[in-house]
């Protein structure tokens, strides 16, 4: 092995190119400031139907990749693209992946998930194979690519090019655990015997295989280690991370500042800094106009941007959205997800036209200027492992109103009067009147203009940059390889 580690990181998601939610930024960030470290990295993901992918300059590297799916041979295409600092690969075979969306549709998840990621996690190894391409670190990342640990300990075993590759396998969140019935363990090829190893409450788990053959495992923020080791959080799964908690470990996110930044932003109307924060008022209106809002400039203006499921707090919102609107605030909702909540949000739209905009959209330009247009970022999440709308919202000088848990309690810090210290506000019950109280305790100190700027200075002065983020990824791998060598 080279002095550095030569890293595959494996996504079902990759910003810009795809994305759900958090991972996506991750898949992006990380394997470039891993780069700067100076380890050659290869990113592989599905090659999804998307403008942003199909207008990517890149090249075939496998035309004809036979891929086993129990006793059925698929085929894959490969492509490659070069972005800079890494490189980036596409599985693409148009049964699977010739859809807009990563996972299924509003109305649910696709019905064959299990055979489209069986597939993409069996194609990146053969591609590794046929291309004969090195590798020292597989980096697998949620339940679409957890098979690639288990895979390599058994099929790929005698691979003698893989036979001693480390797994890295990173829990961005362990609700989503990719449960299939049974016979999807035909379709990996491995025998009868291991299914009571992967199985969790009568199904197929990819997850728990990720997490019992992976060399380390670690998350995104200690505070969410900490909850999913419970029964509460652990959806199941706790025990056997509790077995495994000596090669458990957490490494919270970063923010890529050198995409969120508002002194360079290309997608805002104003730039601005810390020392100069004019530019906030000019970009609150502009995100005003791209809205339709008619709200008066001293109004405060709330946002929320998040995919629309109940685990991000959209059954609390939902509930609390009539007495929010009776206060004297502008609103914004963006993203896309449960069919249920789209309607319920664009509906209320209606009724509150010009103070609230809801758009269904989660594209680059949109997420930035909401960061840079808004006065709160509200982020009512039942769990969240580590959040990255509380991370930017201190980038761009809005300040967070969250609940505490997960990464969000371990990086917003409550306002003081006493001390002038905190850069933001909590509340703790997971209820709607919990929620409006935070927001009312807000809306009070906003009201108080050299305070709230104290509030937004501290917010300012935070640095969640990928670099240090970058460091202990770094020395994950190296642990990850002393293990699989036997130390």
């Amino acid at each position: 092995m080279s002095s550095k580690p030569r890293v595959i990181f494996v996504s079902a998601e990759v910003a810009p190119f795809a994305k759900s939610g958090e991972l996506a930024e991750v898949a992006s960030a990380l394997p470039k400031y891993l780069s700067y470290l100076g380890m050659e990295v290869s990113v592989f993901m599905p090659k999804y139907r998307r403008p942003e992918i199909e207008s990517l300059p890149k090249e075939i590297v496998a035309s004809d990749l036979s891929v086993s799916l129990g006793e059925v041979k698929a085929k894959a295409r490969v492509y490659k693209s070069e972005l800079g600092k890494y490189d980036i690969y596409f599985i693409d075979n148009a049964k699977y992946f010739l859809r807009e969306n990563i996972y299924g549709t509003g109305r649910g998840e696709y019905l064959d998930n299990d055979e489209r990621f069986v597939f993409f996690n069996r194609a990146v190894l053969e591609f590794l194979l046929k291309a004969k391409m090195s590798a020292d670190i597989i980096h697998c990342n949620n339940w679409p690519t957890a098979l690639i640990p288990v895979l390599l300990k058994t099929q790929y075993a005698k691979k003698s090019r893989l036979s001693n590759v480390a797994t890295v396998f990173t829990l961005h969140n362990i609700s989503y655990q990719g449960e299939f019935p049974p016979e999807t363990l035909s379709l990996t090829g491995l025998n009868w015997s291991y299914f009571n190893q992967l199985s969790l409450n009568g199904k197929f788990n990819f997850l728990k295989a990720g997490i019992l053959f992976s060399e380390t495992i670690n998350t995104v923020s200690s505070s969410y280690k900490r909850e999913i080791l419970t029964k509460k959080y652990g959806f199941g799964l706790h025990g056997l991370l509790k077995q495994r908690k000596s090669v458990f470990s957490s490494i919270r996110n970063g923010v890529d500042y050198e995409i969120w930044d508002p002194e360079r932003d290309p997608y805002i109307e104003s730039n601005y800094s810390a020392s100069s924060l004019e530019g906030k008022d000019i970009n609150k209106r502009d995100l005003c106009r791209e809205f339709g809002l008619t709200i008066d400039p001293g109004v405060p203006l709330i946002s929320v941007v998040s995919y629309m499921t109940a685990n991000k707090g959209f059954d609390i919102l939902l509930e609390a959205m009539g007495k929010l609107m009776e206060m004297n605030l502008g609103f914004v909702i963006l993203g896309h997800g449960d069919e249920k909540y789209e309607r319920a949000f664009l509906s209320l739209q209606k009724q509150h036209l010009g103070r609230l905009a809801v758009k269904v959209d989660m594209s680059p330009a949109l997420l930035h200027k909401v960061a840079a247009g808004a006065d709160i970022v509200l982020v009512p999440s039942r769990y969240e492992p580590c959040g990255l709308n509380q991370l930017y919202s201190f980038r761009y000088g809005s300040v967070p109103v969250v609940r505490a848990t997960g990464g969000l309690r371990e990086t917003v810090k409550p306002f003081s009067a006493k001390t002038l210290k905190g850069n933001g506000f909590l509340f703790r019950e997971y209820s709607s009147e919990a929620l409006v109280e935070a927001v009312k305790r807000a809306l009070r100190w906003y009201k108080k203009t050299k305070m709230w700027k104290m509030i937004m200075q501290n917010g300012l002065t935070e640095d969640f940059s990928w670099e240090q983020a970058a460091k202990r990824y770094a020395k994950l791998y190296e642990r990850s390889l002393q293990i699989k060598r036997g130390g």
